[in-house]
C-alpha cells in the first residue's frame, strides 16, 4: 500500500476498503501500476453511479488482493453524455462483461471492447433502463396492457382463500386416516389378544 500512497492520493474506506479517485485518461495506466507493481490483481467489479445533479457517471473499478483481504477502488468520472471510456478487458479479460452490461444499463460505450451489443435486454430500444431519468412507470405504461388483464391472472384473495380450504380439507383428509390406521390397529391387537 505504501508504493501506491507514494503515487496517489488514497482514501480509506475502512480496514479493508481504500479508493483513489483518478482521470479517465489516467485509466489504464494506473491499472497497468497496479497489477505489475502491487498486490491488487483481480478485477472484482465495475459498478457505476449515475449523479444526474452533476451530469456525470461516476464509474467504480474494484480490485481485490490476491488473498482477498483489501479492495482498491479507482473513481472515474465521466460525462453522461456519451462520454467514451478505454475498455480494461485486455488486462482484465473480466472486465468485457462488466462492461458490455454497463454498456446496456447506462449506455456508456466502452472504446476496444467489441462485445457492447443485446446481453439481457434482447432488443431493446431508447433509453437506458438504470439511468435515473428512465420513467419505469411511462415505460410499463407505454409497453404493457394491464387493462385487460393476463388470461392466467387470478383474484389473490380468492386464490388465498381457496389454498386454505383445500389445506384445511387435506388435514382433515390425513387426521381421518391416521384415526382410522389407529383403530384398524387397535381392533387388529384386541383380535390377536383374545384369540
Amino acid at each position: 500500500m505504501d508504493m501506491i500512497k507514494e503515487r496517489y492520493e488514497v482514501g480509506e474506506k475502512s480496514k479493508r476498503l481504500f479508493e483513489i479517485d483518478i482521470a479517465k485518461d489516467s485509466l489504464i495506466d494506473t491499472i497497468s501500476f497496479l497489477m505489475s507493481h502491487t498486490d491488487f490483481i483481480t478485477l472484482s467489479m465495475i459498478a457505476c453511479a449515475d449523479w444526474i445533479e452533476d451530469e456525470i457517471f461516476v464509474l467504480n473499478y474494484v480490485f481485490t488482493t490476491s488473498n482477498r483481504d483489501k479492495n482498491l477502488m479507482l473513481k472515474v468520472s465521466i460525462s453522461r453524455d456519451g462520454e467514451v471510456v478505454p475498455t480494461v478487458s485486455i488486462s482484465s479479460p473480466q472486465a468485457e462483461v462488466m462492461e458490455r452490461d454497463l454498456h446496456e444499463m447506462y449506455g456508456i460505450v466502452f472504446d476496444g471492447n467489441d462485445t457492447l451489443y443485446d446481453f439481457a435486454l434482447e432488443g431493446w430500444e431508447g433509453m437506458p433502463p438504470l439511468r435515473r431519468d428512465f420513467d419505469t412507470l411511462e415505460y410499463v405504461n407505454e409497453n404493457f396492457d394491464f387493462k385487460g388483464g393476463r388470461d392466467d391472472n387470478k383474484d389473490v384473495k380468492a386464490e388465498v382463500k381457496r389454498r386454505k380450504a383445500e389445506a384445511k380439507k387435506l388435514k382433515a383428509l390425513k387426521t381421518e386416516a391416521n384415526e382410522t390406521e389407529a383403530n384398524e390397529a387397535k381392533e387388529a391387537e384386541e383380535v390377536k389378544n383374545n384369540g
